[in-house]
């Protein structure tokens, strides 16, 4: 008979028999490590926001990006840690298929917010007089993203299941009559993820960095035409892009390509593993191991990659950057130029 310390102590067993396998010990060394810089990070990355008065555009993408990441550290990393404790799935069958469906949406949600992002600095760039009139269209990008997001994870609480595995461990997974309907699955989970969104994100910043250069050559040759090095009113209404929006572009390739470094390797492997390529060696194990760790820790490097872009939470960077101003319009002072615009130190 189950007394009232069977389950305090089936934890306890399970805890001091992780603890002393050396594997499985520096798997949850990674995962609490992970978890914490996720939620800290991201955590910092809210409070910071939520603290701004004004309250840009590129403000509420980092918001969501951030939440987005929050919530892969609550439910996807969390959860991996406790199924690392216990062993089993001990909870009953519609908490397995509510996690598995969480999880999948997340998945989904944290490609569709950078797919969305892109757009936005799309029409920033390439129709910046369509982007002041539109202050909607990110609200709208993003229910987008997240409505997409909740429809394309339903087959999962289909597939997902609390069952019991050959090996006797009963687990939330998969309900396959067998292991060859992985195969289309991880397929269409990784056009629909990771590839279809990838070429959109591609598509879209090339377009973004060519009006860029388009735009500061056009620059380049007013200011040549110029008489007595002067520059006319014309100049700074013709072509010109903010640094505050060169910066959010900056920003949005540095997490987009964090994203795909990090996510790359997880669906190659996936697919060849589907596909028996890979051979069964140990390489291959711990190689998994690791890969199925950098989608979590992509959730927990974006804070970092803020916090190099924005001077309002790293002060070092702040400081930089201030020095760098001054030296600018000390220049253009001893220059002798009539029209000097001096702005306030630009943020994300």
């Amino acid at each position: 008979l189950r007394g009232p310390l069977y389950y305090p102590l089936t934890y306890l067993y399970a805890f001091f028999f992780f603890l002393f396998s050396p594997m499985q010990t520096e798997q949850l060394v990674t995962l609490w490590t992970l978890f914490i810089v996720t939620i800290a990070g991201n955590a910092i990355v809210l409070f910071s926001t939520w603290k701004r008065k004004r309250k840009s555009r590129m403000t509420f993408f980092v918001t969501q990006l951030a939440i987005t990441d929050s919530f892969t550290g609550l439910i996807n990393i969390m959860t991996d840690i406790i199924w690392r404790y216990t062993g089993d799935f001990m909870a009953p069958d519609l908490v397995c298929r509510v996690v598995r469906y969480l999880q999948v949406v997340l998945l989904y949600a944290s490609t569709y917010v950078l797919v969305s992002l892109s757009i936005d600095r799309y029409h920033a760039i390439v129709y910046p007089m369509k982007f002041l009139q539109g202050e909607r269209q990110a609200k709208v990008l993003i229910g987008v993203a997240w409505s997409l997001s909740f429809l394309f994870s339903i087959p999962t609480l289909i597939i997902f299941g609390k069952r019991q595995l050959s090996n006797g461990e009963v687990q939330c997974w998969a309900l396959w009559p067998d292991d060859s309907y992985w195969i289309p699955y991880m397929t269409v989970v990784a056009f629909l993820v990771y590839f279809i969104p990838l070429i959109i994100i591609s598509v879209i910043y090339s377009i973004v960095i060519r009006t860029i250069w388009m735009k500061s050559k056009a620059q380049a040759v007013i200011i040549s035409s110029c008489p007595d090095g002067q520059i006319s009113a014309s100049y700074t209404n013709r072509g010109f892009i903010s640094k505050a929006k060169v910066k959010a572009i900056k920003y949005s390739i540095v997490i987009i390509l964090a994203f795909v470094l990090c996510w790359s390797p997880y669906f190659l492997f996936d697919i060849l593993d589907n596909f028996n390529i890979l051979p069964e060696t140990k390489e291959r194990f711990y190689a998994s191991v690791i890969i199925q760790n950098l989608p979590a820790l992509n959730s927990a490097i974006n804070p970092l990659i803020y916090c190099i872009f924005s001077n309002r939470l790293c002060p070092p960077f702040e400081e930089r950057r201030s020095r760098r101003l001054e030296g600018t319009f000390r220049d253009r002072s001893e220059a002798g130029q009539e029209m000097q615009v001096l702005s306030k130190p630009e943020y994300i």
